[in-house]
């Protein structure tokens, strides 16, 4: 997958390497977790932020392909935000609550892996009995593979990870606080990728020129541990882009 055709940048059969930021975004990800274990990626709608960062990891956790660093699984967490008016409570388990949030990253995976021969082999499999039942799980994470584990950020407090990619999609949405208590929780050979867009916040009091996740990455880059890359190539289609710059523009000079 990662090597495919001498090009280190074709995954899954779709070539990465005409993007030089995404170029970077791929480097950063496969990058030893010991040096540098946190990558910030930014940039406007349909850049490409979650599908290149999943692209990249789920090489790596398939292929075992880090140099110096196997990762066992991905684990997803994106904060519940809808846009605009709100659904309200939503009955069920953990599961059911966190399902209507999954339909971005199955999109994705789906888009990867339609052309990947071995994906069939990943998908959820009902257990033996005694055991979780597949057939039990939401629809949502019966269309995800194994080796991606969902995970609402309200219950990452206490949480310790190793071996393991994380990625937090939708970080925009996040307060400092929760950004505090995601990056603390990263133990031994843990890559964690934090993707938002500061021009599509779906929270109160947070805006495009003051929001968290911006913040966040001002707060860590004296570390220097983290990467921060900046997608900015539109993906998605040529003209979104422009849609996006102009309602930003003007959001920004009519605020009250």
């Amino acid at each position: 997958m990662a090597k495919k055709n001498g090009n280190d940048y074709v995954l899954f059969g779709i070539d990465f390497g005409a993007n030089e930021k995404q170029r970077e975004l791929i480097k950063a990800v496969r990058a030893d977790p010991r040096r540098k274990p946190v990558v910030f990626v930014s940039g406007e709608a349909g850049t490409g932020k979650t599908f290149a960062s999943l692209a990249a990891s789920l090489s790596l956790v398939r292929e075992h392909g880090a140099k110096k660093h196997s990762y066992e699984c991905i684990y997803y967490i994106r904060e519940p935000v809808e846009v605009g008016h709100r659904l309200g409570y939503l009955k069920g388990k953990e599961e059911d609550k966190f399902a209507p949030y999954l339909g971005p990253l199955i999109d994705n995976y789906n888009h990867l892996v339609e052309n990947d021969p071995d994906a069939q082999r990943y998908l959820r499999q009902p257990s033996k009995k005694g055991k979780e039942d597949a057939d039990d799980l939401p629809n949502e994470y019966r269309h995800l593979p194994y080796d991606i584990i969902p995970l609402a950020p309200e219950f990452l407090r206490g949480r310790s990870f190793r071996d393991c990619i994380i990625i937090c999609d939708e970080a925009q949405n996040m307060d400092l606080s929760e950004l505090h208590t995601l990056v603390t929780r990263i133990g031994e050979g843990v890559k964690l990728i934090i993707i938002g867009s500061a021009n599509q916040i779906d929270t109160l009091g947070q805006t495009y020129e003051d929001n968290a996740f911006m913040t966040s990455i001002e707060i860590l880059k004296e570390t220097g541990l983290t990467d921060h890359i900046r997608l900015v190539e539109p993906m998605r289609s040529s003209f979104v882009a422009e849609f996006d710059r102009l309602f930003v523009e003007y959001a920004i000079t009519h605020k009250k």
